[in-house]
């Protein structure tokens, strides 16, 4: 579904990417985690052709993206950024609506705006259709952001810290939403999360990045250990079992891992 193969991304002279590869497969949700500045969200924007990586290659459903143009990544890559408070001054419906701008241009048909009420349906916010999108809570923007990313119908969606700003219930709210699109709809999902037991919880496998390179790839309980805690945070851990997946106790900072 996705292939990332040896990828390299630099600003300047400072290198981001190091020969990343990263291979994803249709209906998975991929977590990608790492320690602040390590290029996990210069790599989503690189697979969404939003940054042009200067080495590797990366293909989207057997398509080179260096070959498509804007609309024909649309088609196939729903992102959703880091930021989305109080950029839309839109009615959550228009907003949810502009998802199909790849697919319709600038004319709205009846079947986009029977696609958005759905997806609207799908994350349970219909009743906030006609509300403002600025005077929403973080947890009902967040949702109806993954509305728009969901009407697009990519069958891919890249999602950019989903949860970093939001209190836990609305963290838990957007993870399960998230995994039931995977589970159901058979959507492929590739997220930068920084919550390392919401990454243990719901991800099929988990890609963790250290300075711009790929040191652990697998199945949570195959990469969430004291080894990896350890040499990629420099925080002793213990590994407990929730839900027969890993959950991480930290204990105390190695300080001279800096």
């Amino acid at each position: 579904m996705v292939n990332v193969n040896d990828l390299e991304f630099s600003y300047g002279k400072e290198k981001i990417l190091n020969q990343t590869t990263v291979h994803v497969y249709k209906g998975e949700l991929i977590s990608i985690v790492g320690p602040n500045g390590t290029g996990k969200s210069t790599f989503i924007r690189c697979v969404n052709g939003l940054l042009k990586a200067q080495k590797g290659q990366i293909k989207i459903a057997q398509s080179d993206i260096k070959t498509l143009s804007r609309p024909q990544i649309a088609k196939r890559v729903s992102y959703v950024p880091q930021n989305t408070r109080n950029i839309f001054d839109l009615k959550v419906f228009d907003m949810v609506l502009f998802g199909r701008r790849p697919h319709s241009s600038f004319r709205t048909r009846r079947e986009d705006r029977i696609k958005a009420l759905k997806a609207l349906n799908i994350l349970h916010i219909e009743h906030l259709a006609m509300r403002n999108f600025n005077h929403l809570s973080g947890g009902q923007q967040q949702k109806a952001i993954i509305a728009r990313a969901l009407v697009q119908e990519t069958g891919i969606i890249l999602l950019d810290e989903p949860i970093s700003n939001l209190d836990i219930r609305h963290q838990l709210e957007v993870m399960d939403t998230l995994r039931s699109l995977v589970n159901k709809a058979g959507i492929t999902i590739i997220m930068v999360v920084h919550d390392l037991n919401i990454a243990a919880q719901y991800s099929d496998r988990i890609v963790i990045m250290d300075k711009g390179r790929i040191v652990g790839a697998g199945k949570p309980e195959e990469v969430i250990t004291k080894e990896s805690i350890a040499a990629t945070y420099g925080v002793d851990a213990e590994i407990t079992t929730v839900n027969n997946k890993p959950h991480i106790i930290p204990m105390n900072v190695r300080y001279e891992k800096k």
